[in-house]
This record gives structure tokens, C-alpha cells and sequence, in this order.
């Protein structure tokens, strides 16, 4: 990514396609959800090189201890992470995604690569699903695909996040 000004990096994110989407859960101690949400997995569109991955978080969150849950999920979630189970990760970056007040908390993950992503992208969906199941203790279900044709537009929230994501991708605050 690194080769790309702002504006083509918002060109990117704005095009992003749904790959796929899986639902989470954290069991508690007494076997029953403390929380629930989705994620929604997609990849930069129109270009020749895959070099990250979009992870959108979706909590439901209708008490403020379910939000602070929430957000320490997330930050369980680093780099170092990812690279145990896809040595080619070069950096990870974590945006809170909420614009306003509701029963959700919204959170955007960028997981990128050293290099373009080679082979079936499935497999490395699955391999970052693992790192999110261990690292964060996440209770998952499989991946559902996508065809690329049916695949929703973002989210108003998404995209309201994009110029927080460029100045994760570019390191700055």
C-alpha cells in the first residue's frame, strides 16, 4: 500500500468487495453469550494485487458493559497475532467505526501483507478466522462466501471511517 497517495487509497477503500462474512460470540464462564456480532471480510477491487484484507466488527451492544466488552475484544487483537498463522502480515491497523450513538459497536481492521496474496483467498480468510477464534477467544462460525456479484455495498458506517483508515494505513494520528 505504501506506493499509493490518499487519494488513490480512499479510491481503494471505497471500491472494496464483500467476500464474506462469519458470526462471533463470547462464552462466558456459565456457558452462555456475553456477546454477539458479525464480521464482514472484504478486498480492495480493480486491483491486480491483493495486499489486505477489510475486517469489519459488528457488536451488539446494548449496555455500555457490552461496548467496553467490545472494545477490549478488540484490542486483543494485534499484529504479532496475525503473523503466527500468516507469517506474510506486515501490519495490522484498528479503527473504532462508530459514528453515532446505538445498540452496535462498529470497529474496522485492516490486516496487510508483505506481498500480494497468492492461491485461494479463502484460505487465508479461514487462517485470519483462527487468529480471531484464539487471539481475541471468540467462539465462530464458518465463513459464508459471497459471489462477487451479490455482494452488499458498504456501510454507511464504513464509509464514514475511510479517512480514519487511510491514516491508519499511513501511520498517522
Amino acid at each position: 500500500m505504501e506506493r499509493y497517495s490518499d487519494g488513490k487509497l480512499l479510491e481503494i477503500l471505497q471500491q472494496e468487495v464483500f467476500l464474506a462474512f462469519f458470526d462471533f460470540r463470547k462464552i462466558g464462564e456459565n456457558g452462555e453469550s456475553e456477546i454477539d456480532g458479525l464480521c464482514k471480510v472484504a478486498r480492495p477491487q480493480g486491483l491486480d494485487e491483493v495486499d489486505y484484507l477489510s475486517l469489519t466488527f459488528i457488536f451488539d451492544t446494548p449496555t455500555e458493559g457490552k461496548k467496553a466488552l467490545a472494545k477490549r475484544i478488540m484490542s486483543s487483537l494485534s499484529t504479532e497475532a496475525f503473523r503466527k498463522n500468516l507469517s506474510n502480515v506486515r501490519a495490522m491497523t484498528s479503527v473504532p467505526a462508530t459514528v453515532r450513538p446505538s445498540e452496535n459497536y462498529v470497529h474496522q481492521t485492516d490486516v496487510i501483507f508483505n506481498a500480494p496474496i497468492k492461491g485461494d483467498i479463502r484460505e487465508v480468510v479461514k487462517k485470519i478466522v483462527y487468529t480471531i477464534r484464539n487471539s481475541a477467544k471468540l467462539n465462530t462460525e464458518v465463513p459464508q462466501w459471497w459471489d462477487e456479484n451479490e455482494a452488499p455495498a458498504p456501510s454507511a458506517a464504513e464509509k464514514a471511517n475511510w479517512s480514519a483508515r487511510i491514516k491508519a494505513f499511513l501511520g498517522l494520528k
